[in-house]
């Protein structure tokens, strides 16, 4: 049953009546099983609320409210449902056994996470009581990694000899008005050639069901001594990738009017080519998959650039660590950005993944210590750190339970987390260094 974690909002619970670790037992006499059914049921206009309180006293909660109007509960997280697939690219597989917080180590397949966060899920794990649900409280979109739509390919795949044939399944969903986006990450030698144009013929003949194909090279990390050897996208095959992509987006436009099929960025930049426009990507359906989160970036800082202030009042140096992928892209901001503003240096620091493999290129998967590490061994002078946005989960915690605080500690540095815009990050920390 859902627990609250915070309340965001007081005008529904004055005088602490719902207070956090409160069991919201009941809405309007139907028993909750988690956080989507107190989302679900609290949207009436009239509520009553039974809550059992931490001691195990039991009070109930008359509010009246507009309907659809968000209570402002933040909820404690639901138990989740683990994946029982086995698929040799699992990050959670590719991971120092035993060496992080055990939350690292739970591999999600939870098409709840799929609804309200954007998880991509495999439907290994569905019940039939889990579809009834899906059905019933409309939970669309579901975001599912497909992989491939060769079944006899996809159980190998999934190392998961009984996954059921996947297009029906999707096919099942889209007959009760659920839209799935999906995914495929690109295995060399397993999904790829004539299984992926078949892959993505299927999915593109779903829309608008299916909204968006993502298309993303695998990534492995250094800690695969258990697991059996695999390749990483070459820029051949990267290159082949995009051009059959390109030639189905065309065809996309042409009949839709929309793209359908989308390369992550990485895709790009195996491949050697240039990020396309914006255009590309249409509305940024997958940017938190990687699909135009470097496209973005610049966009926003071209619109924002006059933002920037011509000068700040005494020289400053700020170093912004990033990773390989992103790394070419934040020191041409970097350059743009003094060039605008006097009196500002930014040191751009690109950070080699020692704890996961160089191949492990995203800014998201950086750990603190070698963030630290390798600012302390480059001798930069500056008067800031700057981490990358991605790299720290809501608790601040990074990958290796290192926190900013305790980076900032080991370079004697103020540590401050940047944003996902590059001018307001550049703002944000002229402004915490007095320089506004």
């Amino acid at each position: 049953m859902p627990i609250v974690k915070h309340i965001h909002d007081t005008r529904f619970f004055p005088e602490g009546e719902l207070r956090p670790g409160d069991e919201v037992v009941r809405i309007n006499g139907i028993v909750l099983r988690d956080v989507i059914d107190a989302r679900f049921y609290a949207a009436e206009e009239e509520l009553t609320m039974t809550v059992q309180r931490p001691d195990g006293t039991v009070t109930e909660l008359e509010i009246i409210k507009d309907f659809d109007d968000d209570l402002g509960i933040e909820w404690e997280p639901d138990k989740i449902r683990i994946c029982k697939a086995n698929c040799d690219f699992c990050f959670v597989h590719q991971q120092p056994k035993k060496k992080l917080r055990r939350t690292l180590y739970i591999k999600d397949d939870d098409y709840r996470l799929s609804f309200l966060h954007g998880n991509f899920v495999t439907l290994t794990n569905m019940t039939e009581e889990d579809y009834q649900r899906v059905f019933e409280q409309r939970l669309s979109p579901l975001y599912v990694s497909v992989h491939c739509t060769n079944d006899e390919v996809r159980r190998i795949y999934l190392r998961k000899p009984d996954a059921e044939p996947i297009l029906p399944l999707l096919k099942r969903l889209h007959d009760h008005g659920i839209d799935t986006h999906t995914q495929i990450v690109v295995t060399p030698n397993l999904n790829d050639g004539d299984v992926l144009w078949q892959s993505f013929d299927d999915l593109l003949a779903m829309y608008p069901q299916v909204p968006s194909v993502g298309v993303v090279p695998i990534g492995l990390t250094q800690h695969r001594a258990s697991l059996p050897d695999l390749e990483l996208v070459s820029s051949e095959s990267a290159a082949q990738i995009l051009r059959e992509i390109d030639k189905r987006q065309a065809m996309m436009r042409k009949r839709h009017g929309i793209g359908g099929i989308y390369a992550a960025d990485d895709m790009f930049l195996i491949a050697g080519r240039r990020l396309p426009d914006a255009d590309y990507y249409d509305d940024y359906c997958q940017v938190e998959n990687g699909i135009g989160m470097l496209r973005q970036l610049l966009d926003e800082f071209d619109e924002r650039f006059d933002d920037l202030p011509t000068s700040i009042k005494q020289p400053k140096r700020l170093c912004l660590s990033t990773g390989m992928t992103a790394g070419p892209f934040i020191t041409d901001l970097c350059r743009r950005t003094m060039e605008r503003t006097k009196n500002l240096e930014l040191i751009p620091l690109i950070v080699k993944n020692d704890f996961w493999g160089h191949t492990v290129t995203t800014s998201n998967l950086l750990v603190g210590g070698d963030i630290t590490d390798q600012f302390n061994a480059s001798g930069i002078d500056a008067d800031l750190l700057i981490l990358p946005p991605d790299c720290l989960n809501t608790d601040g915690l990074f990958l290796d339970d290192e926190t900013p605080d305790s980076v900032s500690q080991r370079v004697n540095l103020p540590v401050q987390r940047a944003e996902y815009d590059f001018v307001a990050t550049v703002l944000s920390a002229i402004r915490m260094v007095g320089l506004a």
